[in-house]
């Protein structure tokens, strides 16, 4: 293992030494203009990688399976399937960011810009202490990633990457930290080498070794020096390798007739840089220069003339209130400064106009000379999406490998069921848990990442209103709900739609509706109203049997209004007439309490 992906190395050495060129000019190493020289750094590459990779991590992520037309069963299922995914990807976005790592969309985006490849792993793992199943959907940096390809796709991927041995001992145990910094297979009870040869200063973490972590058609290896730190442990994916991979953009592999082999790797995944690479060094320089008679200005050089032409000063003359002491015949005199030439400015403007077409135009970033046109924005906008499109396009390929790699290995029913949770794409919650049988025999998922706009968004809806209009349709609803809107759940969709409709197609439903409503809300003297209504169209029974609400639905209490709440003809009873008194009012013979004497 380790001698196949040492020489894999070696034969992808000018791709690995473009994507070092392309991290210096990510993280602006500063310009060498020489010595002597001031030098000027543009930080066009850094705010050019930070906008497209906040585009394409800014995106929508539409995991679509293909809708089965005429059958409501198949539907449910596969909108269950899209959910699986749902929640697969949202546990692992959790598991990354614990792990201190960015979701899995940004890391895409930005190894897809920086260095024109994407891969990584894609498994189902159990957890050794509580046995539950996650999803491990962890992306690699290409540059540490070396492999093999046969007919049928990869063969073998291996990443290798340098780790102290504190993190081996994290990692994979304090024994494999002990044996693998000194090289012996051989471990004694207490985990150290056998034959003495151990010693602690192979255990400073400033000492960096290489950790394979390799992946074939069947097993699963980690090799630290000249040991199994895990042994060959065969994975659930029959006869495929647990691991996604792929370039940017449509170029294929060139094989020149004149570079040796190694070299045509070079062009294919190109980063974000490839086509201003050499004119950011152009820039740099045209730049540096004008910053060097910017700063002869300011230190304007000298001439001193005097006798025996040694006179020197200490200070710089030209400093606010500075004194040089010359003597007779000495003299300073300035030198004449240096000027840009005259066609540096239209230099500089064609190098710009060159860097706007081999990136994105400064419009992007809210630079503005003058207004612009509707028109012009929308050349603007199509001159945006010409690098952003085969990233776009990568990021699909790879989620459509994870979740194809991720639905096989479930699929083959070696994991129990796995609890998910998450938004589908109908921004509804859900939470439920999915076993293999769910997702058996179902199409493969369709993966769009929308990159839009809120003009977009409208586009979009003033499509699906100019579809559904008129008396025949161009489109049924769930055609222009699946295909334009981009919804998951259509049946979903119709039924609520259909709920909303009866609530308001009779009369006696919208009473009912109002009159929930405004319980809910603590009114129930308006309520009262409502009921009324309702008991008079015989829809409510005025006096329900115990237990039932007046909304005729069984369930004790909070099932509609009280009927000793309601007035008597409301419950249907006839208005109660008031009592006569019975007797006088005062004893036969008394006078009237409170009568006027003579009345």
């Amino acid at each position: 293992i380790t001698t196949l992906v040492d020489s894999h190395e070696m034969y992808r050495e000018a791709l690995r030494q473009r994507m070092e060129d392309d991290w210096d000019l990510l993280t602006l190493k500063e310009f060498d203009p020489g010595e002597g020289y001031r030098s000027y750094t543009s930080n066009e590459p850094m705010t050019y990688f930070a906008k497209m990779t906040a585009s394409l991590a800014a995106g929508t992520l539409k995991i679509r399976i293909p809708v089965e037309k005429a059958r409501l069963e198949k539907r449910e299922r596969e909108s269950g399937k899209e959910r699986f995914f749902i929640g697969i990807l949202k546990a692992n976005d959790e598991r990354l960011l614990g792990l201190g790592e960015p979701v899995l969309l940004d890391s895409l985006a930005a190894f897809i810009n920086l260095r024109g490849w994407y891969c990584g792993r894609a498994m189902l793992v159990k957890d050794p202490l509580t046995g539950e199943t996650y999803a491990d959907i962890t992306p690699w940096d290409p540059l540490h990633v070396s492999w093999g390809v046969g007919p049928r796709g990869l063969r073998w991927i291996c990443h290798k990457t340098k780790k102290t041995p504190a993190e081996i001992a994290d990692e994979y145990g304090p024994s494999h930290q002990r044996s693998a910094v000194s090289g012996q297979p051989g471990l004694t009870a207490d985990g150290f080498p056998a034959d003495g040869y151990y010693s602690n200063q192979f255990l400073d973490d400033s000492v960096g070794l290489d950790v394979y972590d390799w992946y074939d058609e069947t097993n699963n290896i980690v090799v630290i020096g000249s040991e199994y730190v895990k042994p060959p442990t065969p994975h659930t994916i029959l006869g495929r390798v647990p691991a996604f991979f792929g370039t940017v953009g449509p170029l294929p592999l060139i094989r020149s007739r004149t570079l040796i082999a190694k070299h045509n790797l070079i062009h294919q995944g190109e980063s974000i840089f490839a086509a201003n690479r050499r004119l950011y060094e152009k820039v740099n320089l045209v730049m540096s220069t004008m910053l060097q008679l910017v700063a002869l200005s300011r230190d304007h050089p000298f001439v001193i003339t005097s006798i025996d032409g040694t006179k020197t000063i200490a200070d710089n003359p030209w400093l606010e209130g500075s004194q040089t002491p010359l003597a007779e015949g000495d003299k300073i005199e300035l030198l004449p400064l240096l000027e840009m030439s005259r066609d540096t400015g239209a230099f500089m403007g064609l190098i710009s106009a060159e860097v706007q077409r081999g990136a994105l135009p400064y419009s992007v970033y809210g630079q503005l000379a003058f207004q612009l046109s509707g028109y012009a924005v929308n050349l603007l906008k199509q001159a945006a999406d010409s690098p952003i499109l085969p990233r776009k396009r990568a990021i699909e390929n790879a989620y459509l490998q994870i979740t194809n790699l991720i639905s096989d290995q479930f699929a083959t029913r070696a994991y129990p069921g796995v609890q998910l949770q998450g938004r589908d794409t109908n921004r509804d919650w859900f939470d439920e848990e999915f076993t293999p049988d769910m997702i058996v025999g179902l199409p493969s998922a369709e993966i769009t990442l929308v990159v839009a706009t809120p003009q977009d968004e409208m586009q979009k809806l003033q499509m699906a209103k100019l579809a559904s209009e008129g008396p025949w349709p161009l489109l049924p609803m769930r055609v222009i709900w699946d295909e334009i809107l981009n919804y998951q759940d259509t049946d979903s969709i119709a039924d609520a739609i259909k709920e909303q409709v009866a609530e308001r197609m009779l009369p006696t439903a919208a009473l009912m509706v109002l009159m929930q409503a405004l319980e809910k809300q603590g009114r129930p003297e308006l309520a009262m109203l409502y009921a009324g209504e309702l008991i008079k169209l015989g829809i409510l029974n005025p006096n329900p049997v115990s237990g039932a609400g007046m909304n005729g639905q069984a369930g004790g209490g909070g099932g509609g209004l009280s009927p000793e709440a309601l007035p008597a003809p409301m419950q249907g009873a006839p208005t109660p007439q008031p009592t006569p008194q019975q007797g006088p009012n005062v004893p036969p013979g008394s006078s009237r309490p409170g009568a006027q004497a003579g009345g």
